[in-house]
């Protein structure tokens, strides 16, 4: 499931499965799957009857608030659930959903996940800011890539070569060369350092992970328990509940997991804190899994938003681009099913029309140490039936950077000018909590990579930083040896801080207004926001058109895309 804002310890799952396969653990899991075959060639058509109700209700018009992963995929899975109800009826789409307006308070599509241009000259390589990655396992990204004719690509980190800092030293580092010899050399130090279990335990922690996930796609699976009515109700279903949430990484690593403390607390951590900036006594058990659950790592060429524009551009839905929703109002009107309908207010003040139904695609508010509160829509707020909390995001400082410079100046990093650094230095504080009275502080900054050439044969390079403060300028003449020939600097709300947590927010505050970011607290990727949208449209299309999940008969391909695996 990861995808935001990673790079990948190749070590951490390679070897893992290497000692897996040497003591004989299989799984079949990844594959679980209904013994039906929803590829018949036998023809099934679909009753009409169970959706003839919905030609008695009113057109729908529907609004979606942020045009990001949630946002453009609820757009997306609820053109195709009408179609696939106006198809049985015997109707135009439009005889059902009739218009659906996004707006987003950007200029751009695609929220959280987006690119930059070094030096702004969209000539050279787009860069991304935002959701850098998506796995094998993330199936509707995979799907989107294809379907919309995208290239995949290996992400574009450069040449090989990790390495984990605590603030002082380097405390395990692979080799900068891909031979054989240099990959072989690497295993056997990762052997003696972290053992052979806990690489072994960790691939199997992973591989149960990934095989409860593998249900959220399994049409038979959804067709039997349908849409969750609350994150709850989601995460227990599928299994990763209250063990996965109510508890912290460390613990859980080291208790459930049974890896050691060495492995805990360099290697995993190292994958945390460059994932979701939390260290793992921080961060919960499932955030801990999420950010090693990398195998399979690839990104879209020319950025990972263009599935979700292809998913907007799809379902034709009329997009409002910077346009900030300053409030929404419940009217008293109702829209035939005991909702009421919604007034969208803009700061452009024109007049958006009444919606039927809202799509809340956007953080409800935030809130970040130090830092002001978000506002939510102040007349839905006082409507709300179910209260939405605030939750506490990650402050996030990303710096991207170009410079002459092919790796860090070692002098960083207290050792000799012309030691050969690894390009991907991650970081531990475990060193630090083990012995806070050392004369050192604990890392600055969580990752520093460096992804390439601008352009190939260019001589200049692409670097990007995640920190919790900005580096300073003097800070990067000193990381480099010279200063940058071009800096962006970028501060946001990335995620949710995934710390152990007792309830979330409600998926449907209010009746009509279905709340997609109700999910991130249990885990931020642009996968399981994709995995929200479905069931918050889930949940809207079984009230207004007795729809229903996984319905493959006869080759069907149903609006959830669990047909096609």
């Amino acid at each position: 499931m990861l995808e935001q804002l990673s790079l990948r310890l190749k070590l951490v799952l390679a070897t893992g499965i290497l000692f897996l396969l040497s003591v004989g653990y299989s799984s079949n899991l990844l594959t679980a799957r209904s013994d039906l075959s929803f590829n018949s060639t036998h023809a099934y058509t679909y009753r009409a009857e169970p959706h003839a109700h919905a030609l008695n209700t009113t057109t729908k018009r529907v609004a979606i608030i942020g045009a990001g992963a949630s946002g453009s995929s609820a757009a997306w899975f609820l053109t195709r659930a009408a179609d696939v109800v106006a198809a049985r009826l015997g109707v135009d789409r439009h005889a059902l959903l009739d218009e659906i307006v996004v707006f987003d308070k950007n200029d751009y599509f695609g929220g959280r996940t987006t690119t930059v241009y070094p030096h702004g000259d969209r000539g050279l390589r787009a860069i991304e800011l935002g959701g850098s990655i998506f796995v094998e396992a993330n199936r509707h990204l995979n799907k989107g890539a294809k379907r919309f004719g995208l290239k995949v690509v290996d992400p574009d980190f450069s040449d090989p070569g990790e390495a984990i800092w605590d603030g002082a030293r380097f405390l395990f580092s692979t080799s900068t060369s891909k031979s054989w010899w240099s990959q072989w050399r690497d295993n056997l130090a990762l052997l003696l350092r972290y053992g052979a279990t806990s690489p072994q335990r960790t691939t199997a922690a992973v591989q149960a992970f990934l095989s409860r996930i593998a249900n959220l796609y399994d049409p038979a699976w959804l067709a039997q328990h349908g849409a969750a009515a609350s994150v709850d109700d989601f995460a227990e279903r599928v299994l990763l509940g209250g063990e996965y949430t109510a508890g912290r990484g460390d613990e859980w690593a080291l208790n459930a997991v049974g890896v050691n403390q060495r492995w805990m607390g360099e290697m995993w951590e190292a994958s945390t804190r460059v994932n979701y900036a939390m260290d793992m006594h921080d961060i919960h058990a499932l955030g801990a899994i999420v950010s090693v659950a990398t195998p399979g790592a690839k990104s879209v060429e020319g950025g990972n938003w263009r599935i979700f524009k292809g998913m907007l551009d799809e379902a034709k839905v009329t997009s409002r681009l910077n346009t900030p929703v300053v409030d929404i109002v419940p009217l008293a009107e109702t829209n035939g099913t005991g909702a009421p309908r919604f007034q969208v207010i803009t700061n452009d003040g024109g007049d958006n029309g009444v919606f039927d139904q809202i799509f809340y695609a956007a953080p409800w508010y935030t809130r970040t140490p130090g830092g002001e509160d978000g506002t939510p829509p102040p007349t839905l707020q006082k409507h709300l039936t179910q209260p939405i909390r605030p939750t506490e995001y990650v402050r996030l400082h990303v710096t991207l950077l170009t410079t002459t410079r092919t790796g860090p100046d070692p002098v960083f990093f207290h050792l000799p000018p012309k030691t050969k650094l690894p390009l991907t230095i991650l970081t531990t504080s475990a060193t630090w909590r083990a012995h806070p009275d050392l004369p050192f502080p604990r890392p600055d900054f969580q990752s520093i990579s460096w992804h390439g050439e601008t352009t190939p044969g260019s001589g200049e390079y692409v670097v990007k930083i995640f920190s919790l403060a900005p580096p300073t300028d003097a800070w990067l003449y000193r990381l480099l040896g010279e200063k940058p020939s071009w800096v962006l600097r970028k501060e946001w709300d990335a995620y949710p801080a995934l710390r152990p947590l007792p309830t979330y927010p409600p998926v449907e505050p209010i009746k009509g207004v279905q709340y997609l970011a109700a999910l991130e607290p249990w885990v931020s990727t642009m996968e399981t926001q994709t995995l929200s949208a479905r069931e918050a449209v889930a949940r809207v299309v079984t009230g207004w058109w007795n729809l229903g999940y996984g319905e493959c008969q006869g080759g069907a391909d149903a609006w959830d895309w669990s047909c096609e695996q």
